[in-house]
């Protein structure tokens, strides 16, 4: 009876040294697992000041190399301490299946989310740079969520702002008008008197009385109307001013660029009108001349 022997391949070598390389970085975590449990051990029993010489006369261990074991068996240890307990079961956690190198990366996510992590990831079977990569792709994730909710929370905050603002000049517009429409009932009022006076007494006097309270009344009615229209223009206008200067904070830092352009315009815009205001109306100027000549012969 003749025995059947197999080729081995190259592919198949390649296999089983990649296999003892997982198992070795597994060996690996687990072992660091245990310096680490020590190295706490250590660390709580020694006297203020002697950590640092411990280590280096006792391990041959610097601080930040302590500090990272200590921290792999704190992230770690429980859980796979616990799946070292429990019969070789290979869903007692995912992180029994990580290698030392992989367990340092995901030390950068929180414990709470690290399994999670792991399942969406496949992390058993990315090289070291795909990991680190998927690592940095979720912190950037995270980052940009919160500068898009700092944004939201700001953009709220003006909202609510421009409402309040929209609401108080609403208001001051009613009291405007109510004032308004009590200067033209007084005007009113003065007019019915002078109509009736001179219906009933036809005195030259009374009447140029009653007409010179209602040229009164009526200019300071003319007053009353000219101060609330101004007083909204004004508001009007402080009120898009400075929403101007909230829109080109927030744009300089999207695109200082952009800002800038828009700063030199409506600063242009301002002079002009700066300049408008200094004689206005303008002054009406004519190139006709008069010819006197006629008139001082005559």
């Amino acid at each position: 009876m003749s025995t059947l022997i197999t080729e081995r391949t190259p592919l198949d070598i390649a296999a089983e040294i990649n296999t003892i390389k997982q198992q070795t970085c597994k060996i690996l975590l687990t072992n660091a697992v245990e310096i680490g449990r020590r190295l706490k051990e250590a660390k709580d029993l020694l006297k203020h000041g002697e950590w640092g010489k411990w280590l280096k006369e006792s391990v041959s261990y610097s601080q930040r190399t302590a500090e990272r074991l200590m921290q792999i068996f704190e992230e770690y240890g429980t859980k796979l301490l616990a799946s070292s307990d429990s019969d070789g079961n290979p869903n007692s956690s995912l992180v029994t299946n990580l290698t030392y190198t992989q367990a340092l990366i995901l030390l950068g996510i929180p414990e709470e989310e690290r399994d999670e992590f792991i399942a969406e990831h496949d992390v058993e079977n990315m090289t070291k740079l795909e990991l680190q990569q998927a690592v940095k792709d979720r912190d950037q994730a995270i980052q940009e969520k919160k500068d898009l909710h700092k944004d939201l929370d700001l953009k709220s905050s003006e909202i609510t702002q421009l409402t309040t603002q929209a609401k108080d000049l609403e208001i001051q517009v009613k009291e405007y008008k109510s004032k308004y429409s009590a200067e033209q009932e007084k005007v009113t009022l003065k007019q019915r008197e002078l109509e009736a006076a001179k219906e009933e007494i036809p005195s030259a006097r009374k009447i140029a009385e009653l007409e010179n309270k209602l040229k009164i009344s009526e200019t300071k009615s003319s007053v009353m109307t000219a101060d609330a229209l101004f007083n909204i223009h004004r508001d009007n206008m402080l009120n898009a001013y400075n929403e101007l200067l909230k829109m080109l904070t927030a744009l300089n830092r999207t695109d200082p660029e952009i800002k800038e352009k828009y700063r030199e315009t409506a600063s242009e815009i301002v002079e002009n009108m700066a300049k408008m205001l200094k004689v206005w109306p303008p002054v009406i100027r004519t190139n006709m001349s008069i010819n006197t000549t006629h008139s001082e012969r005559s």
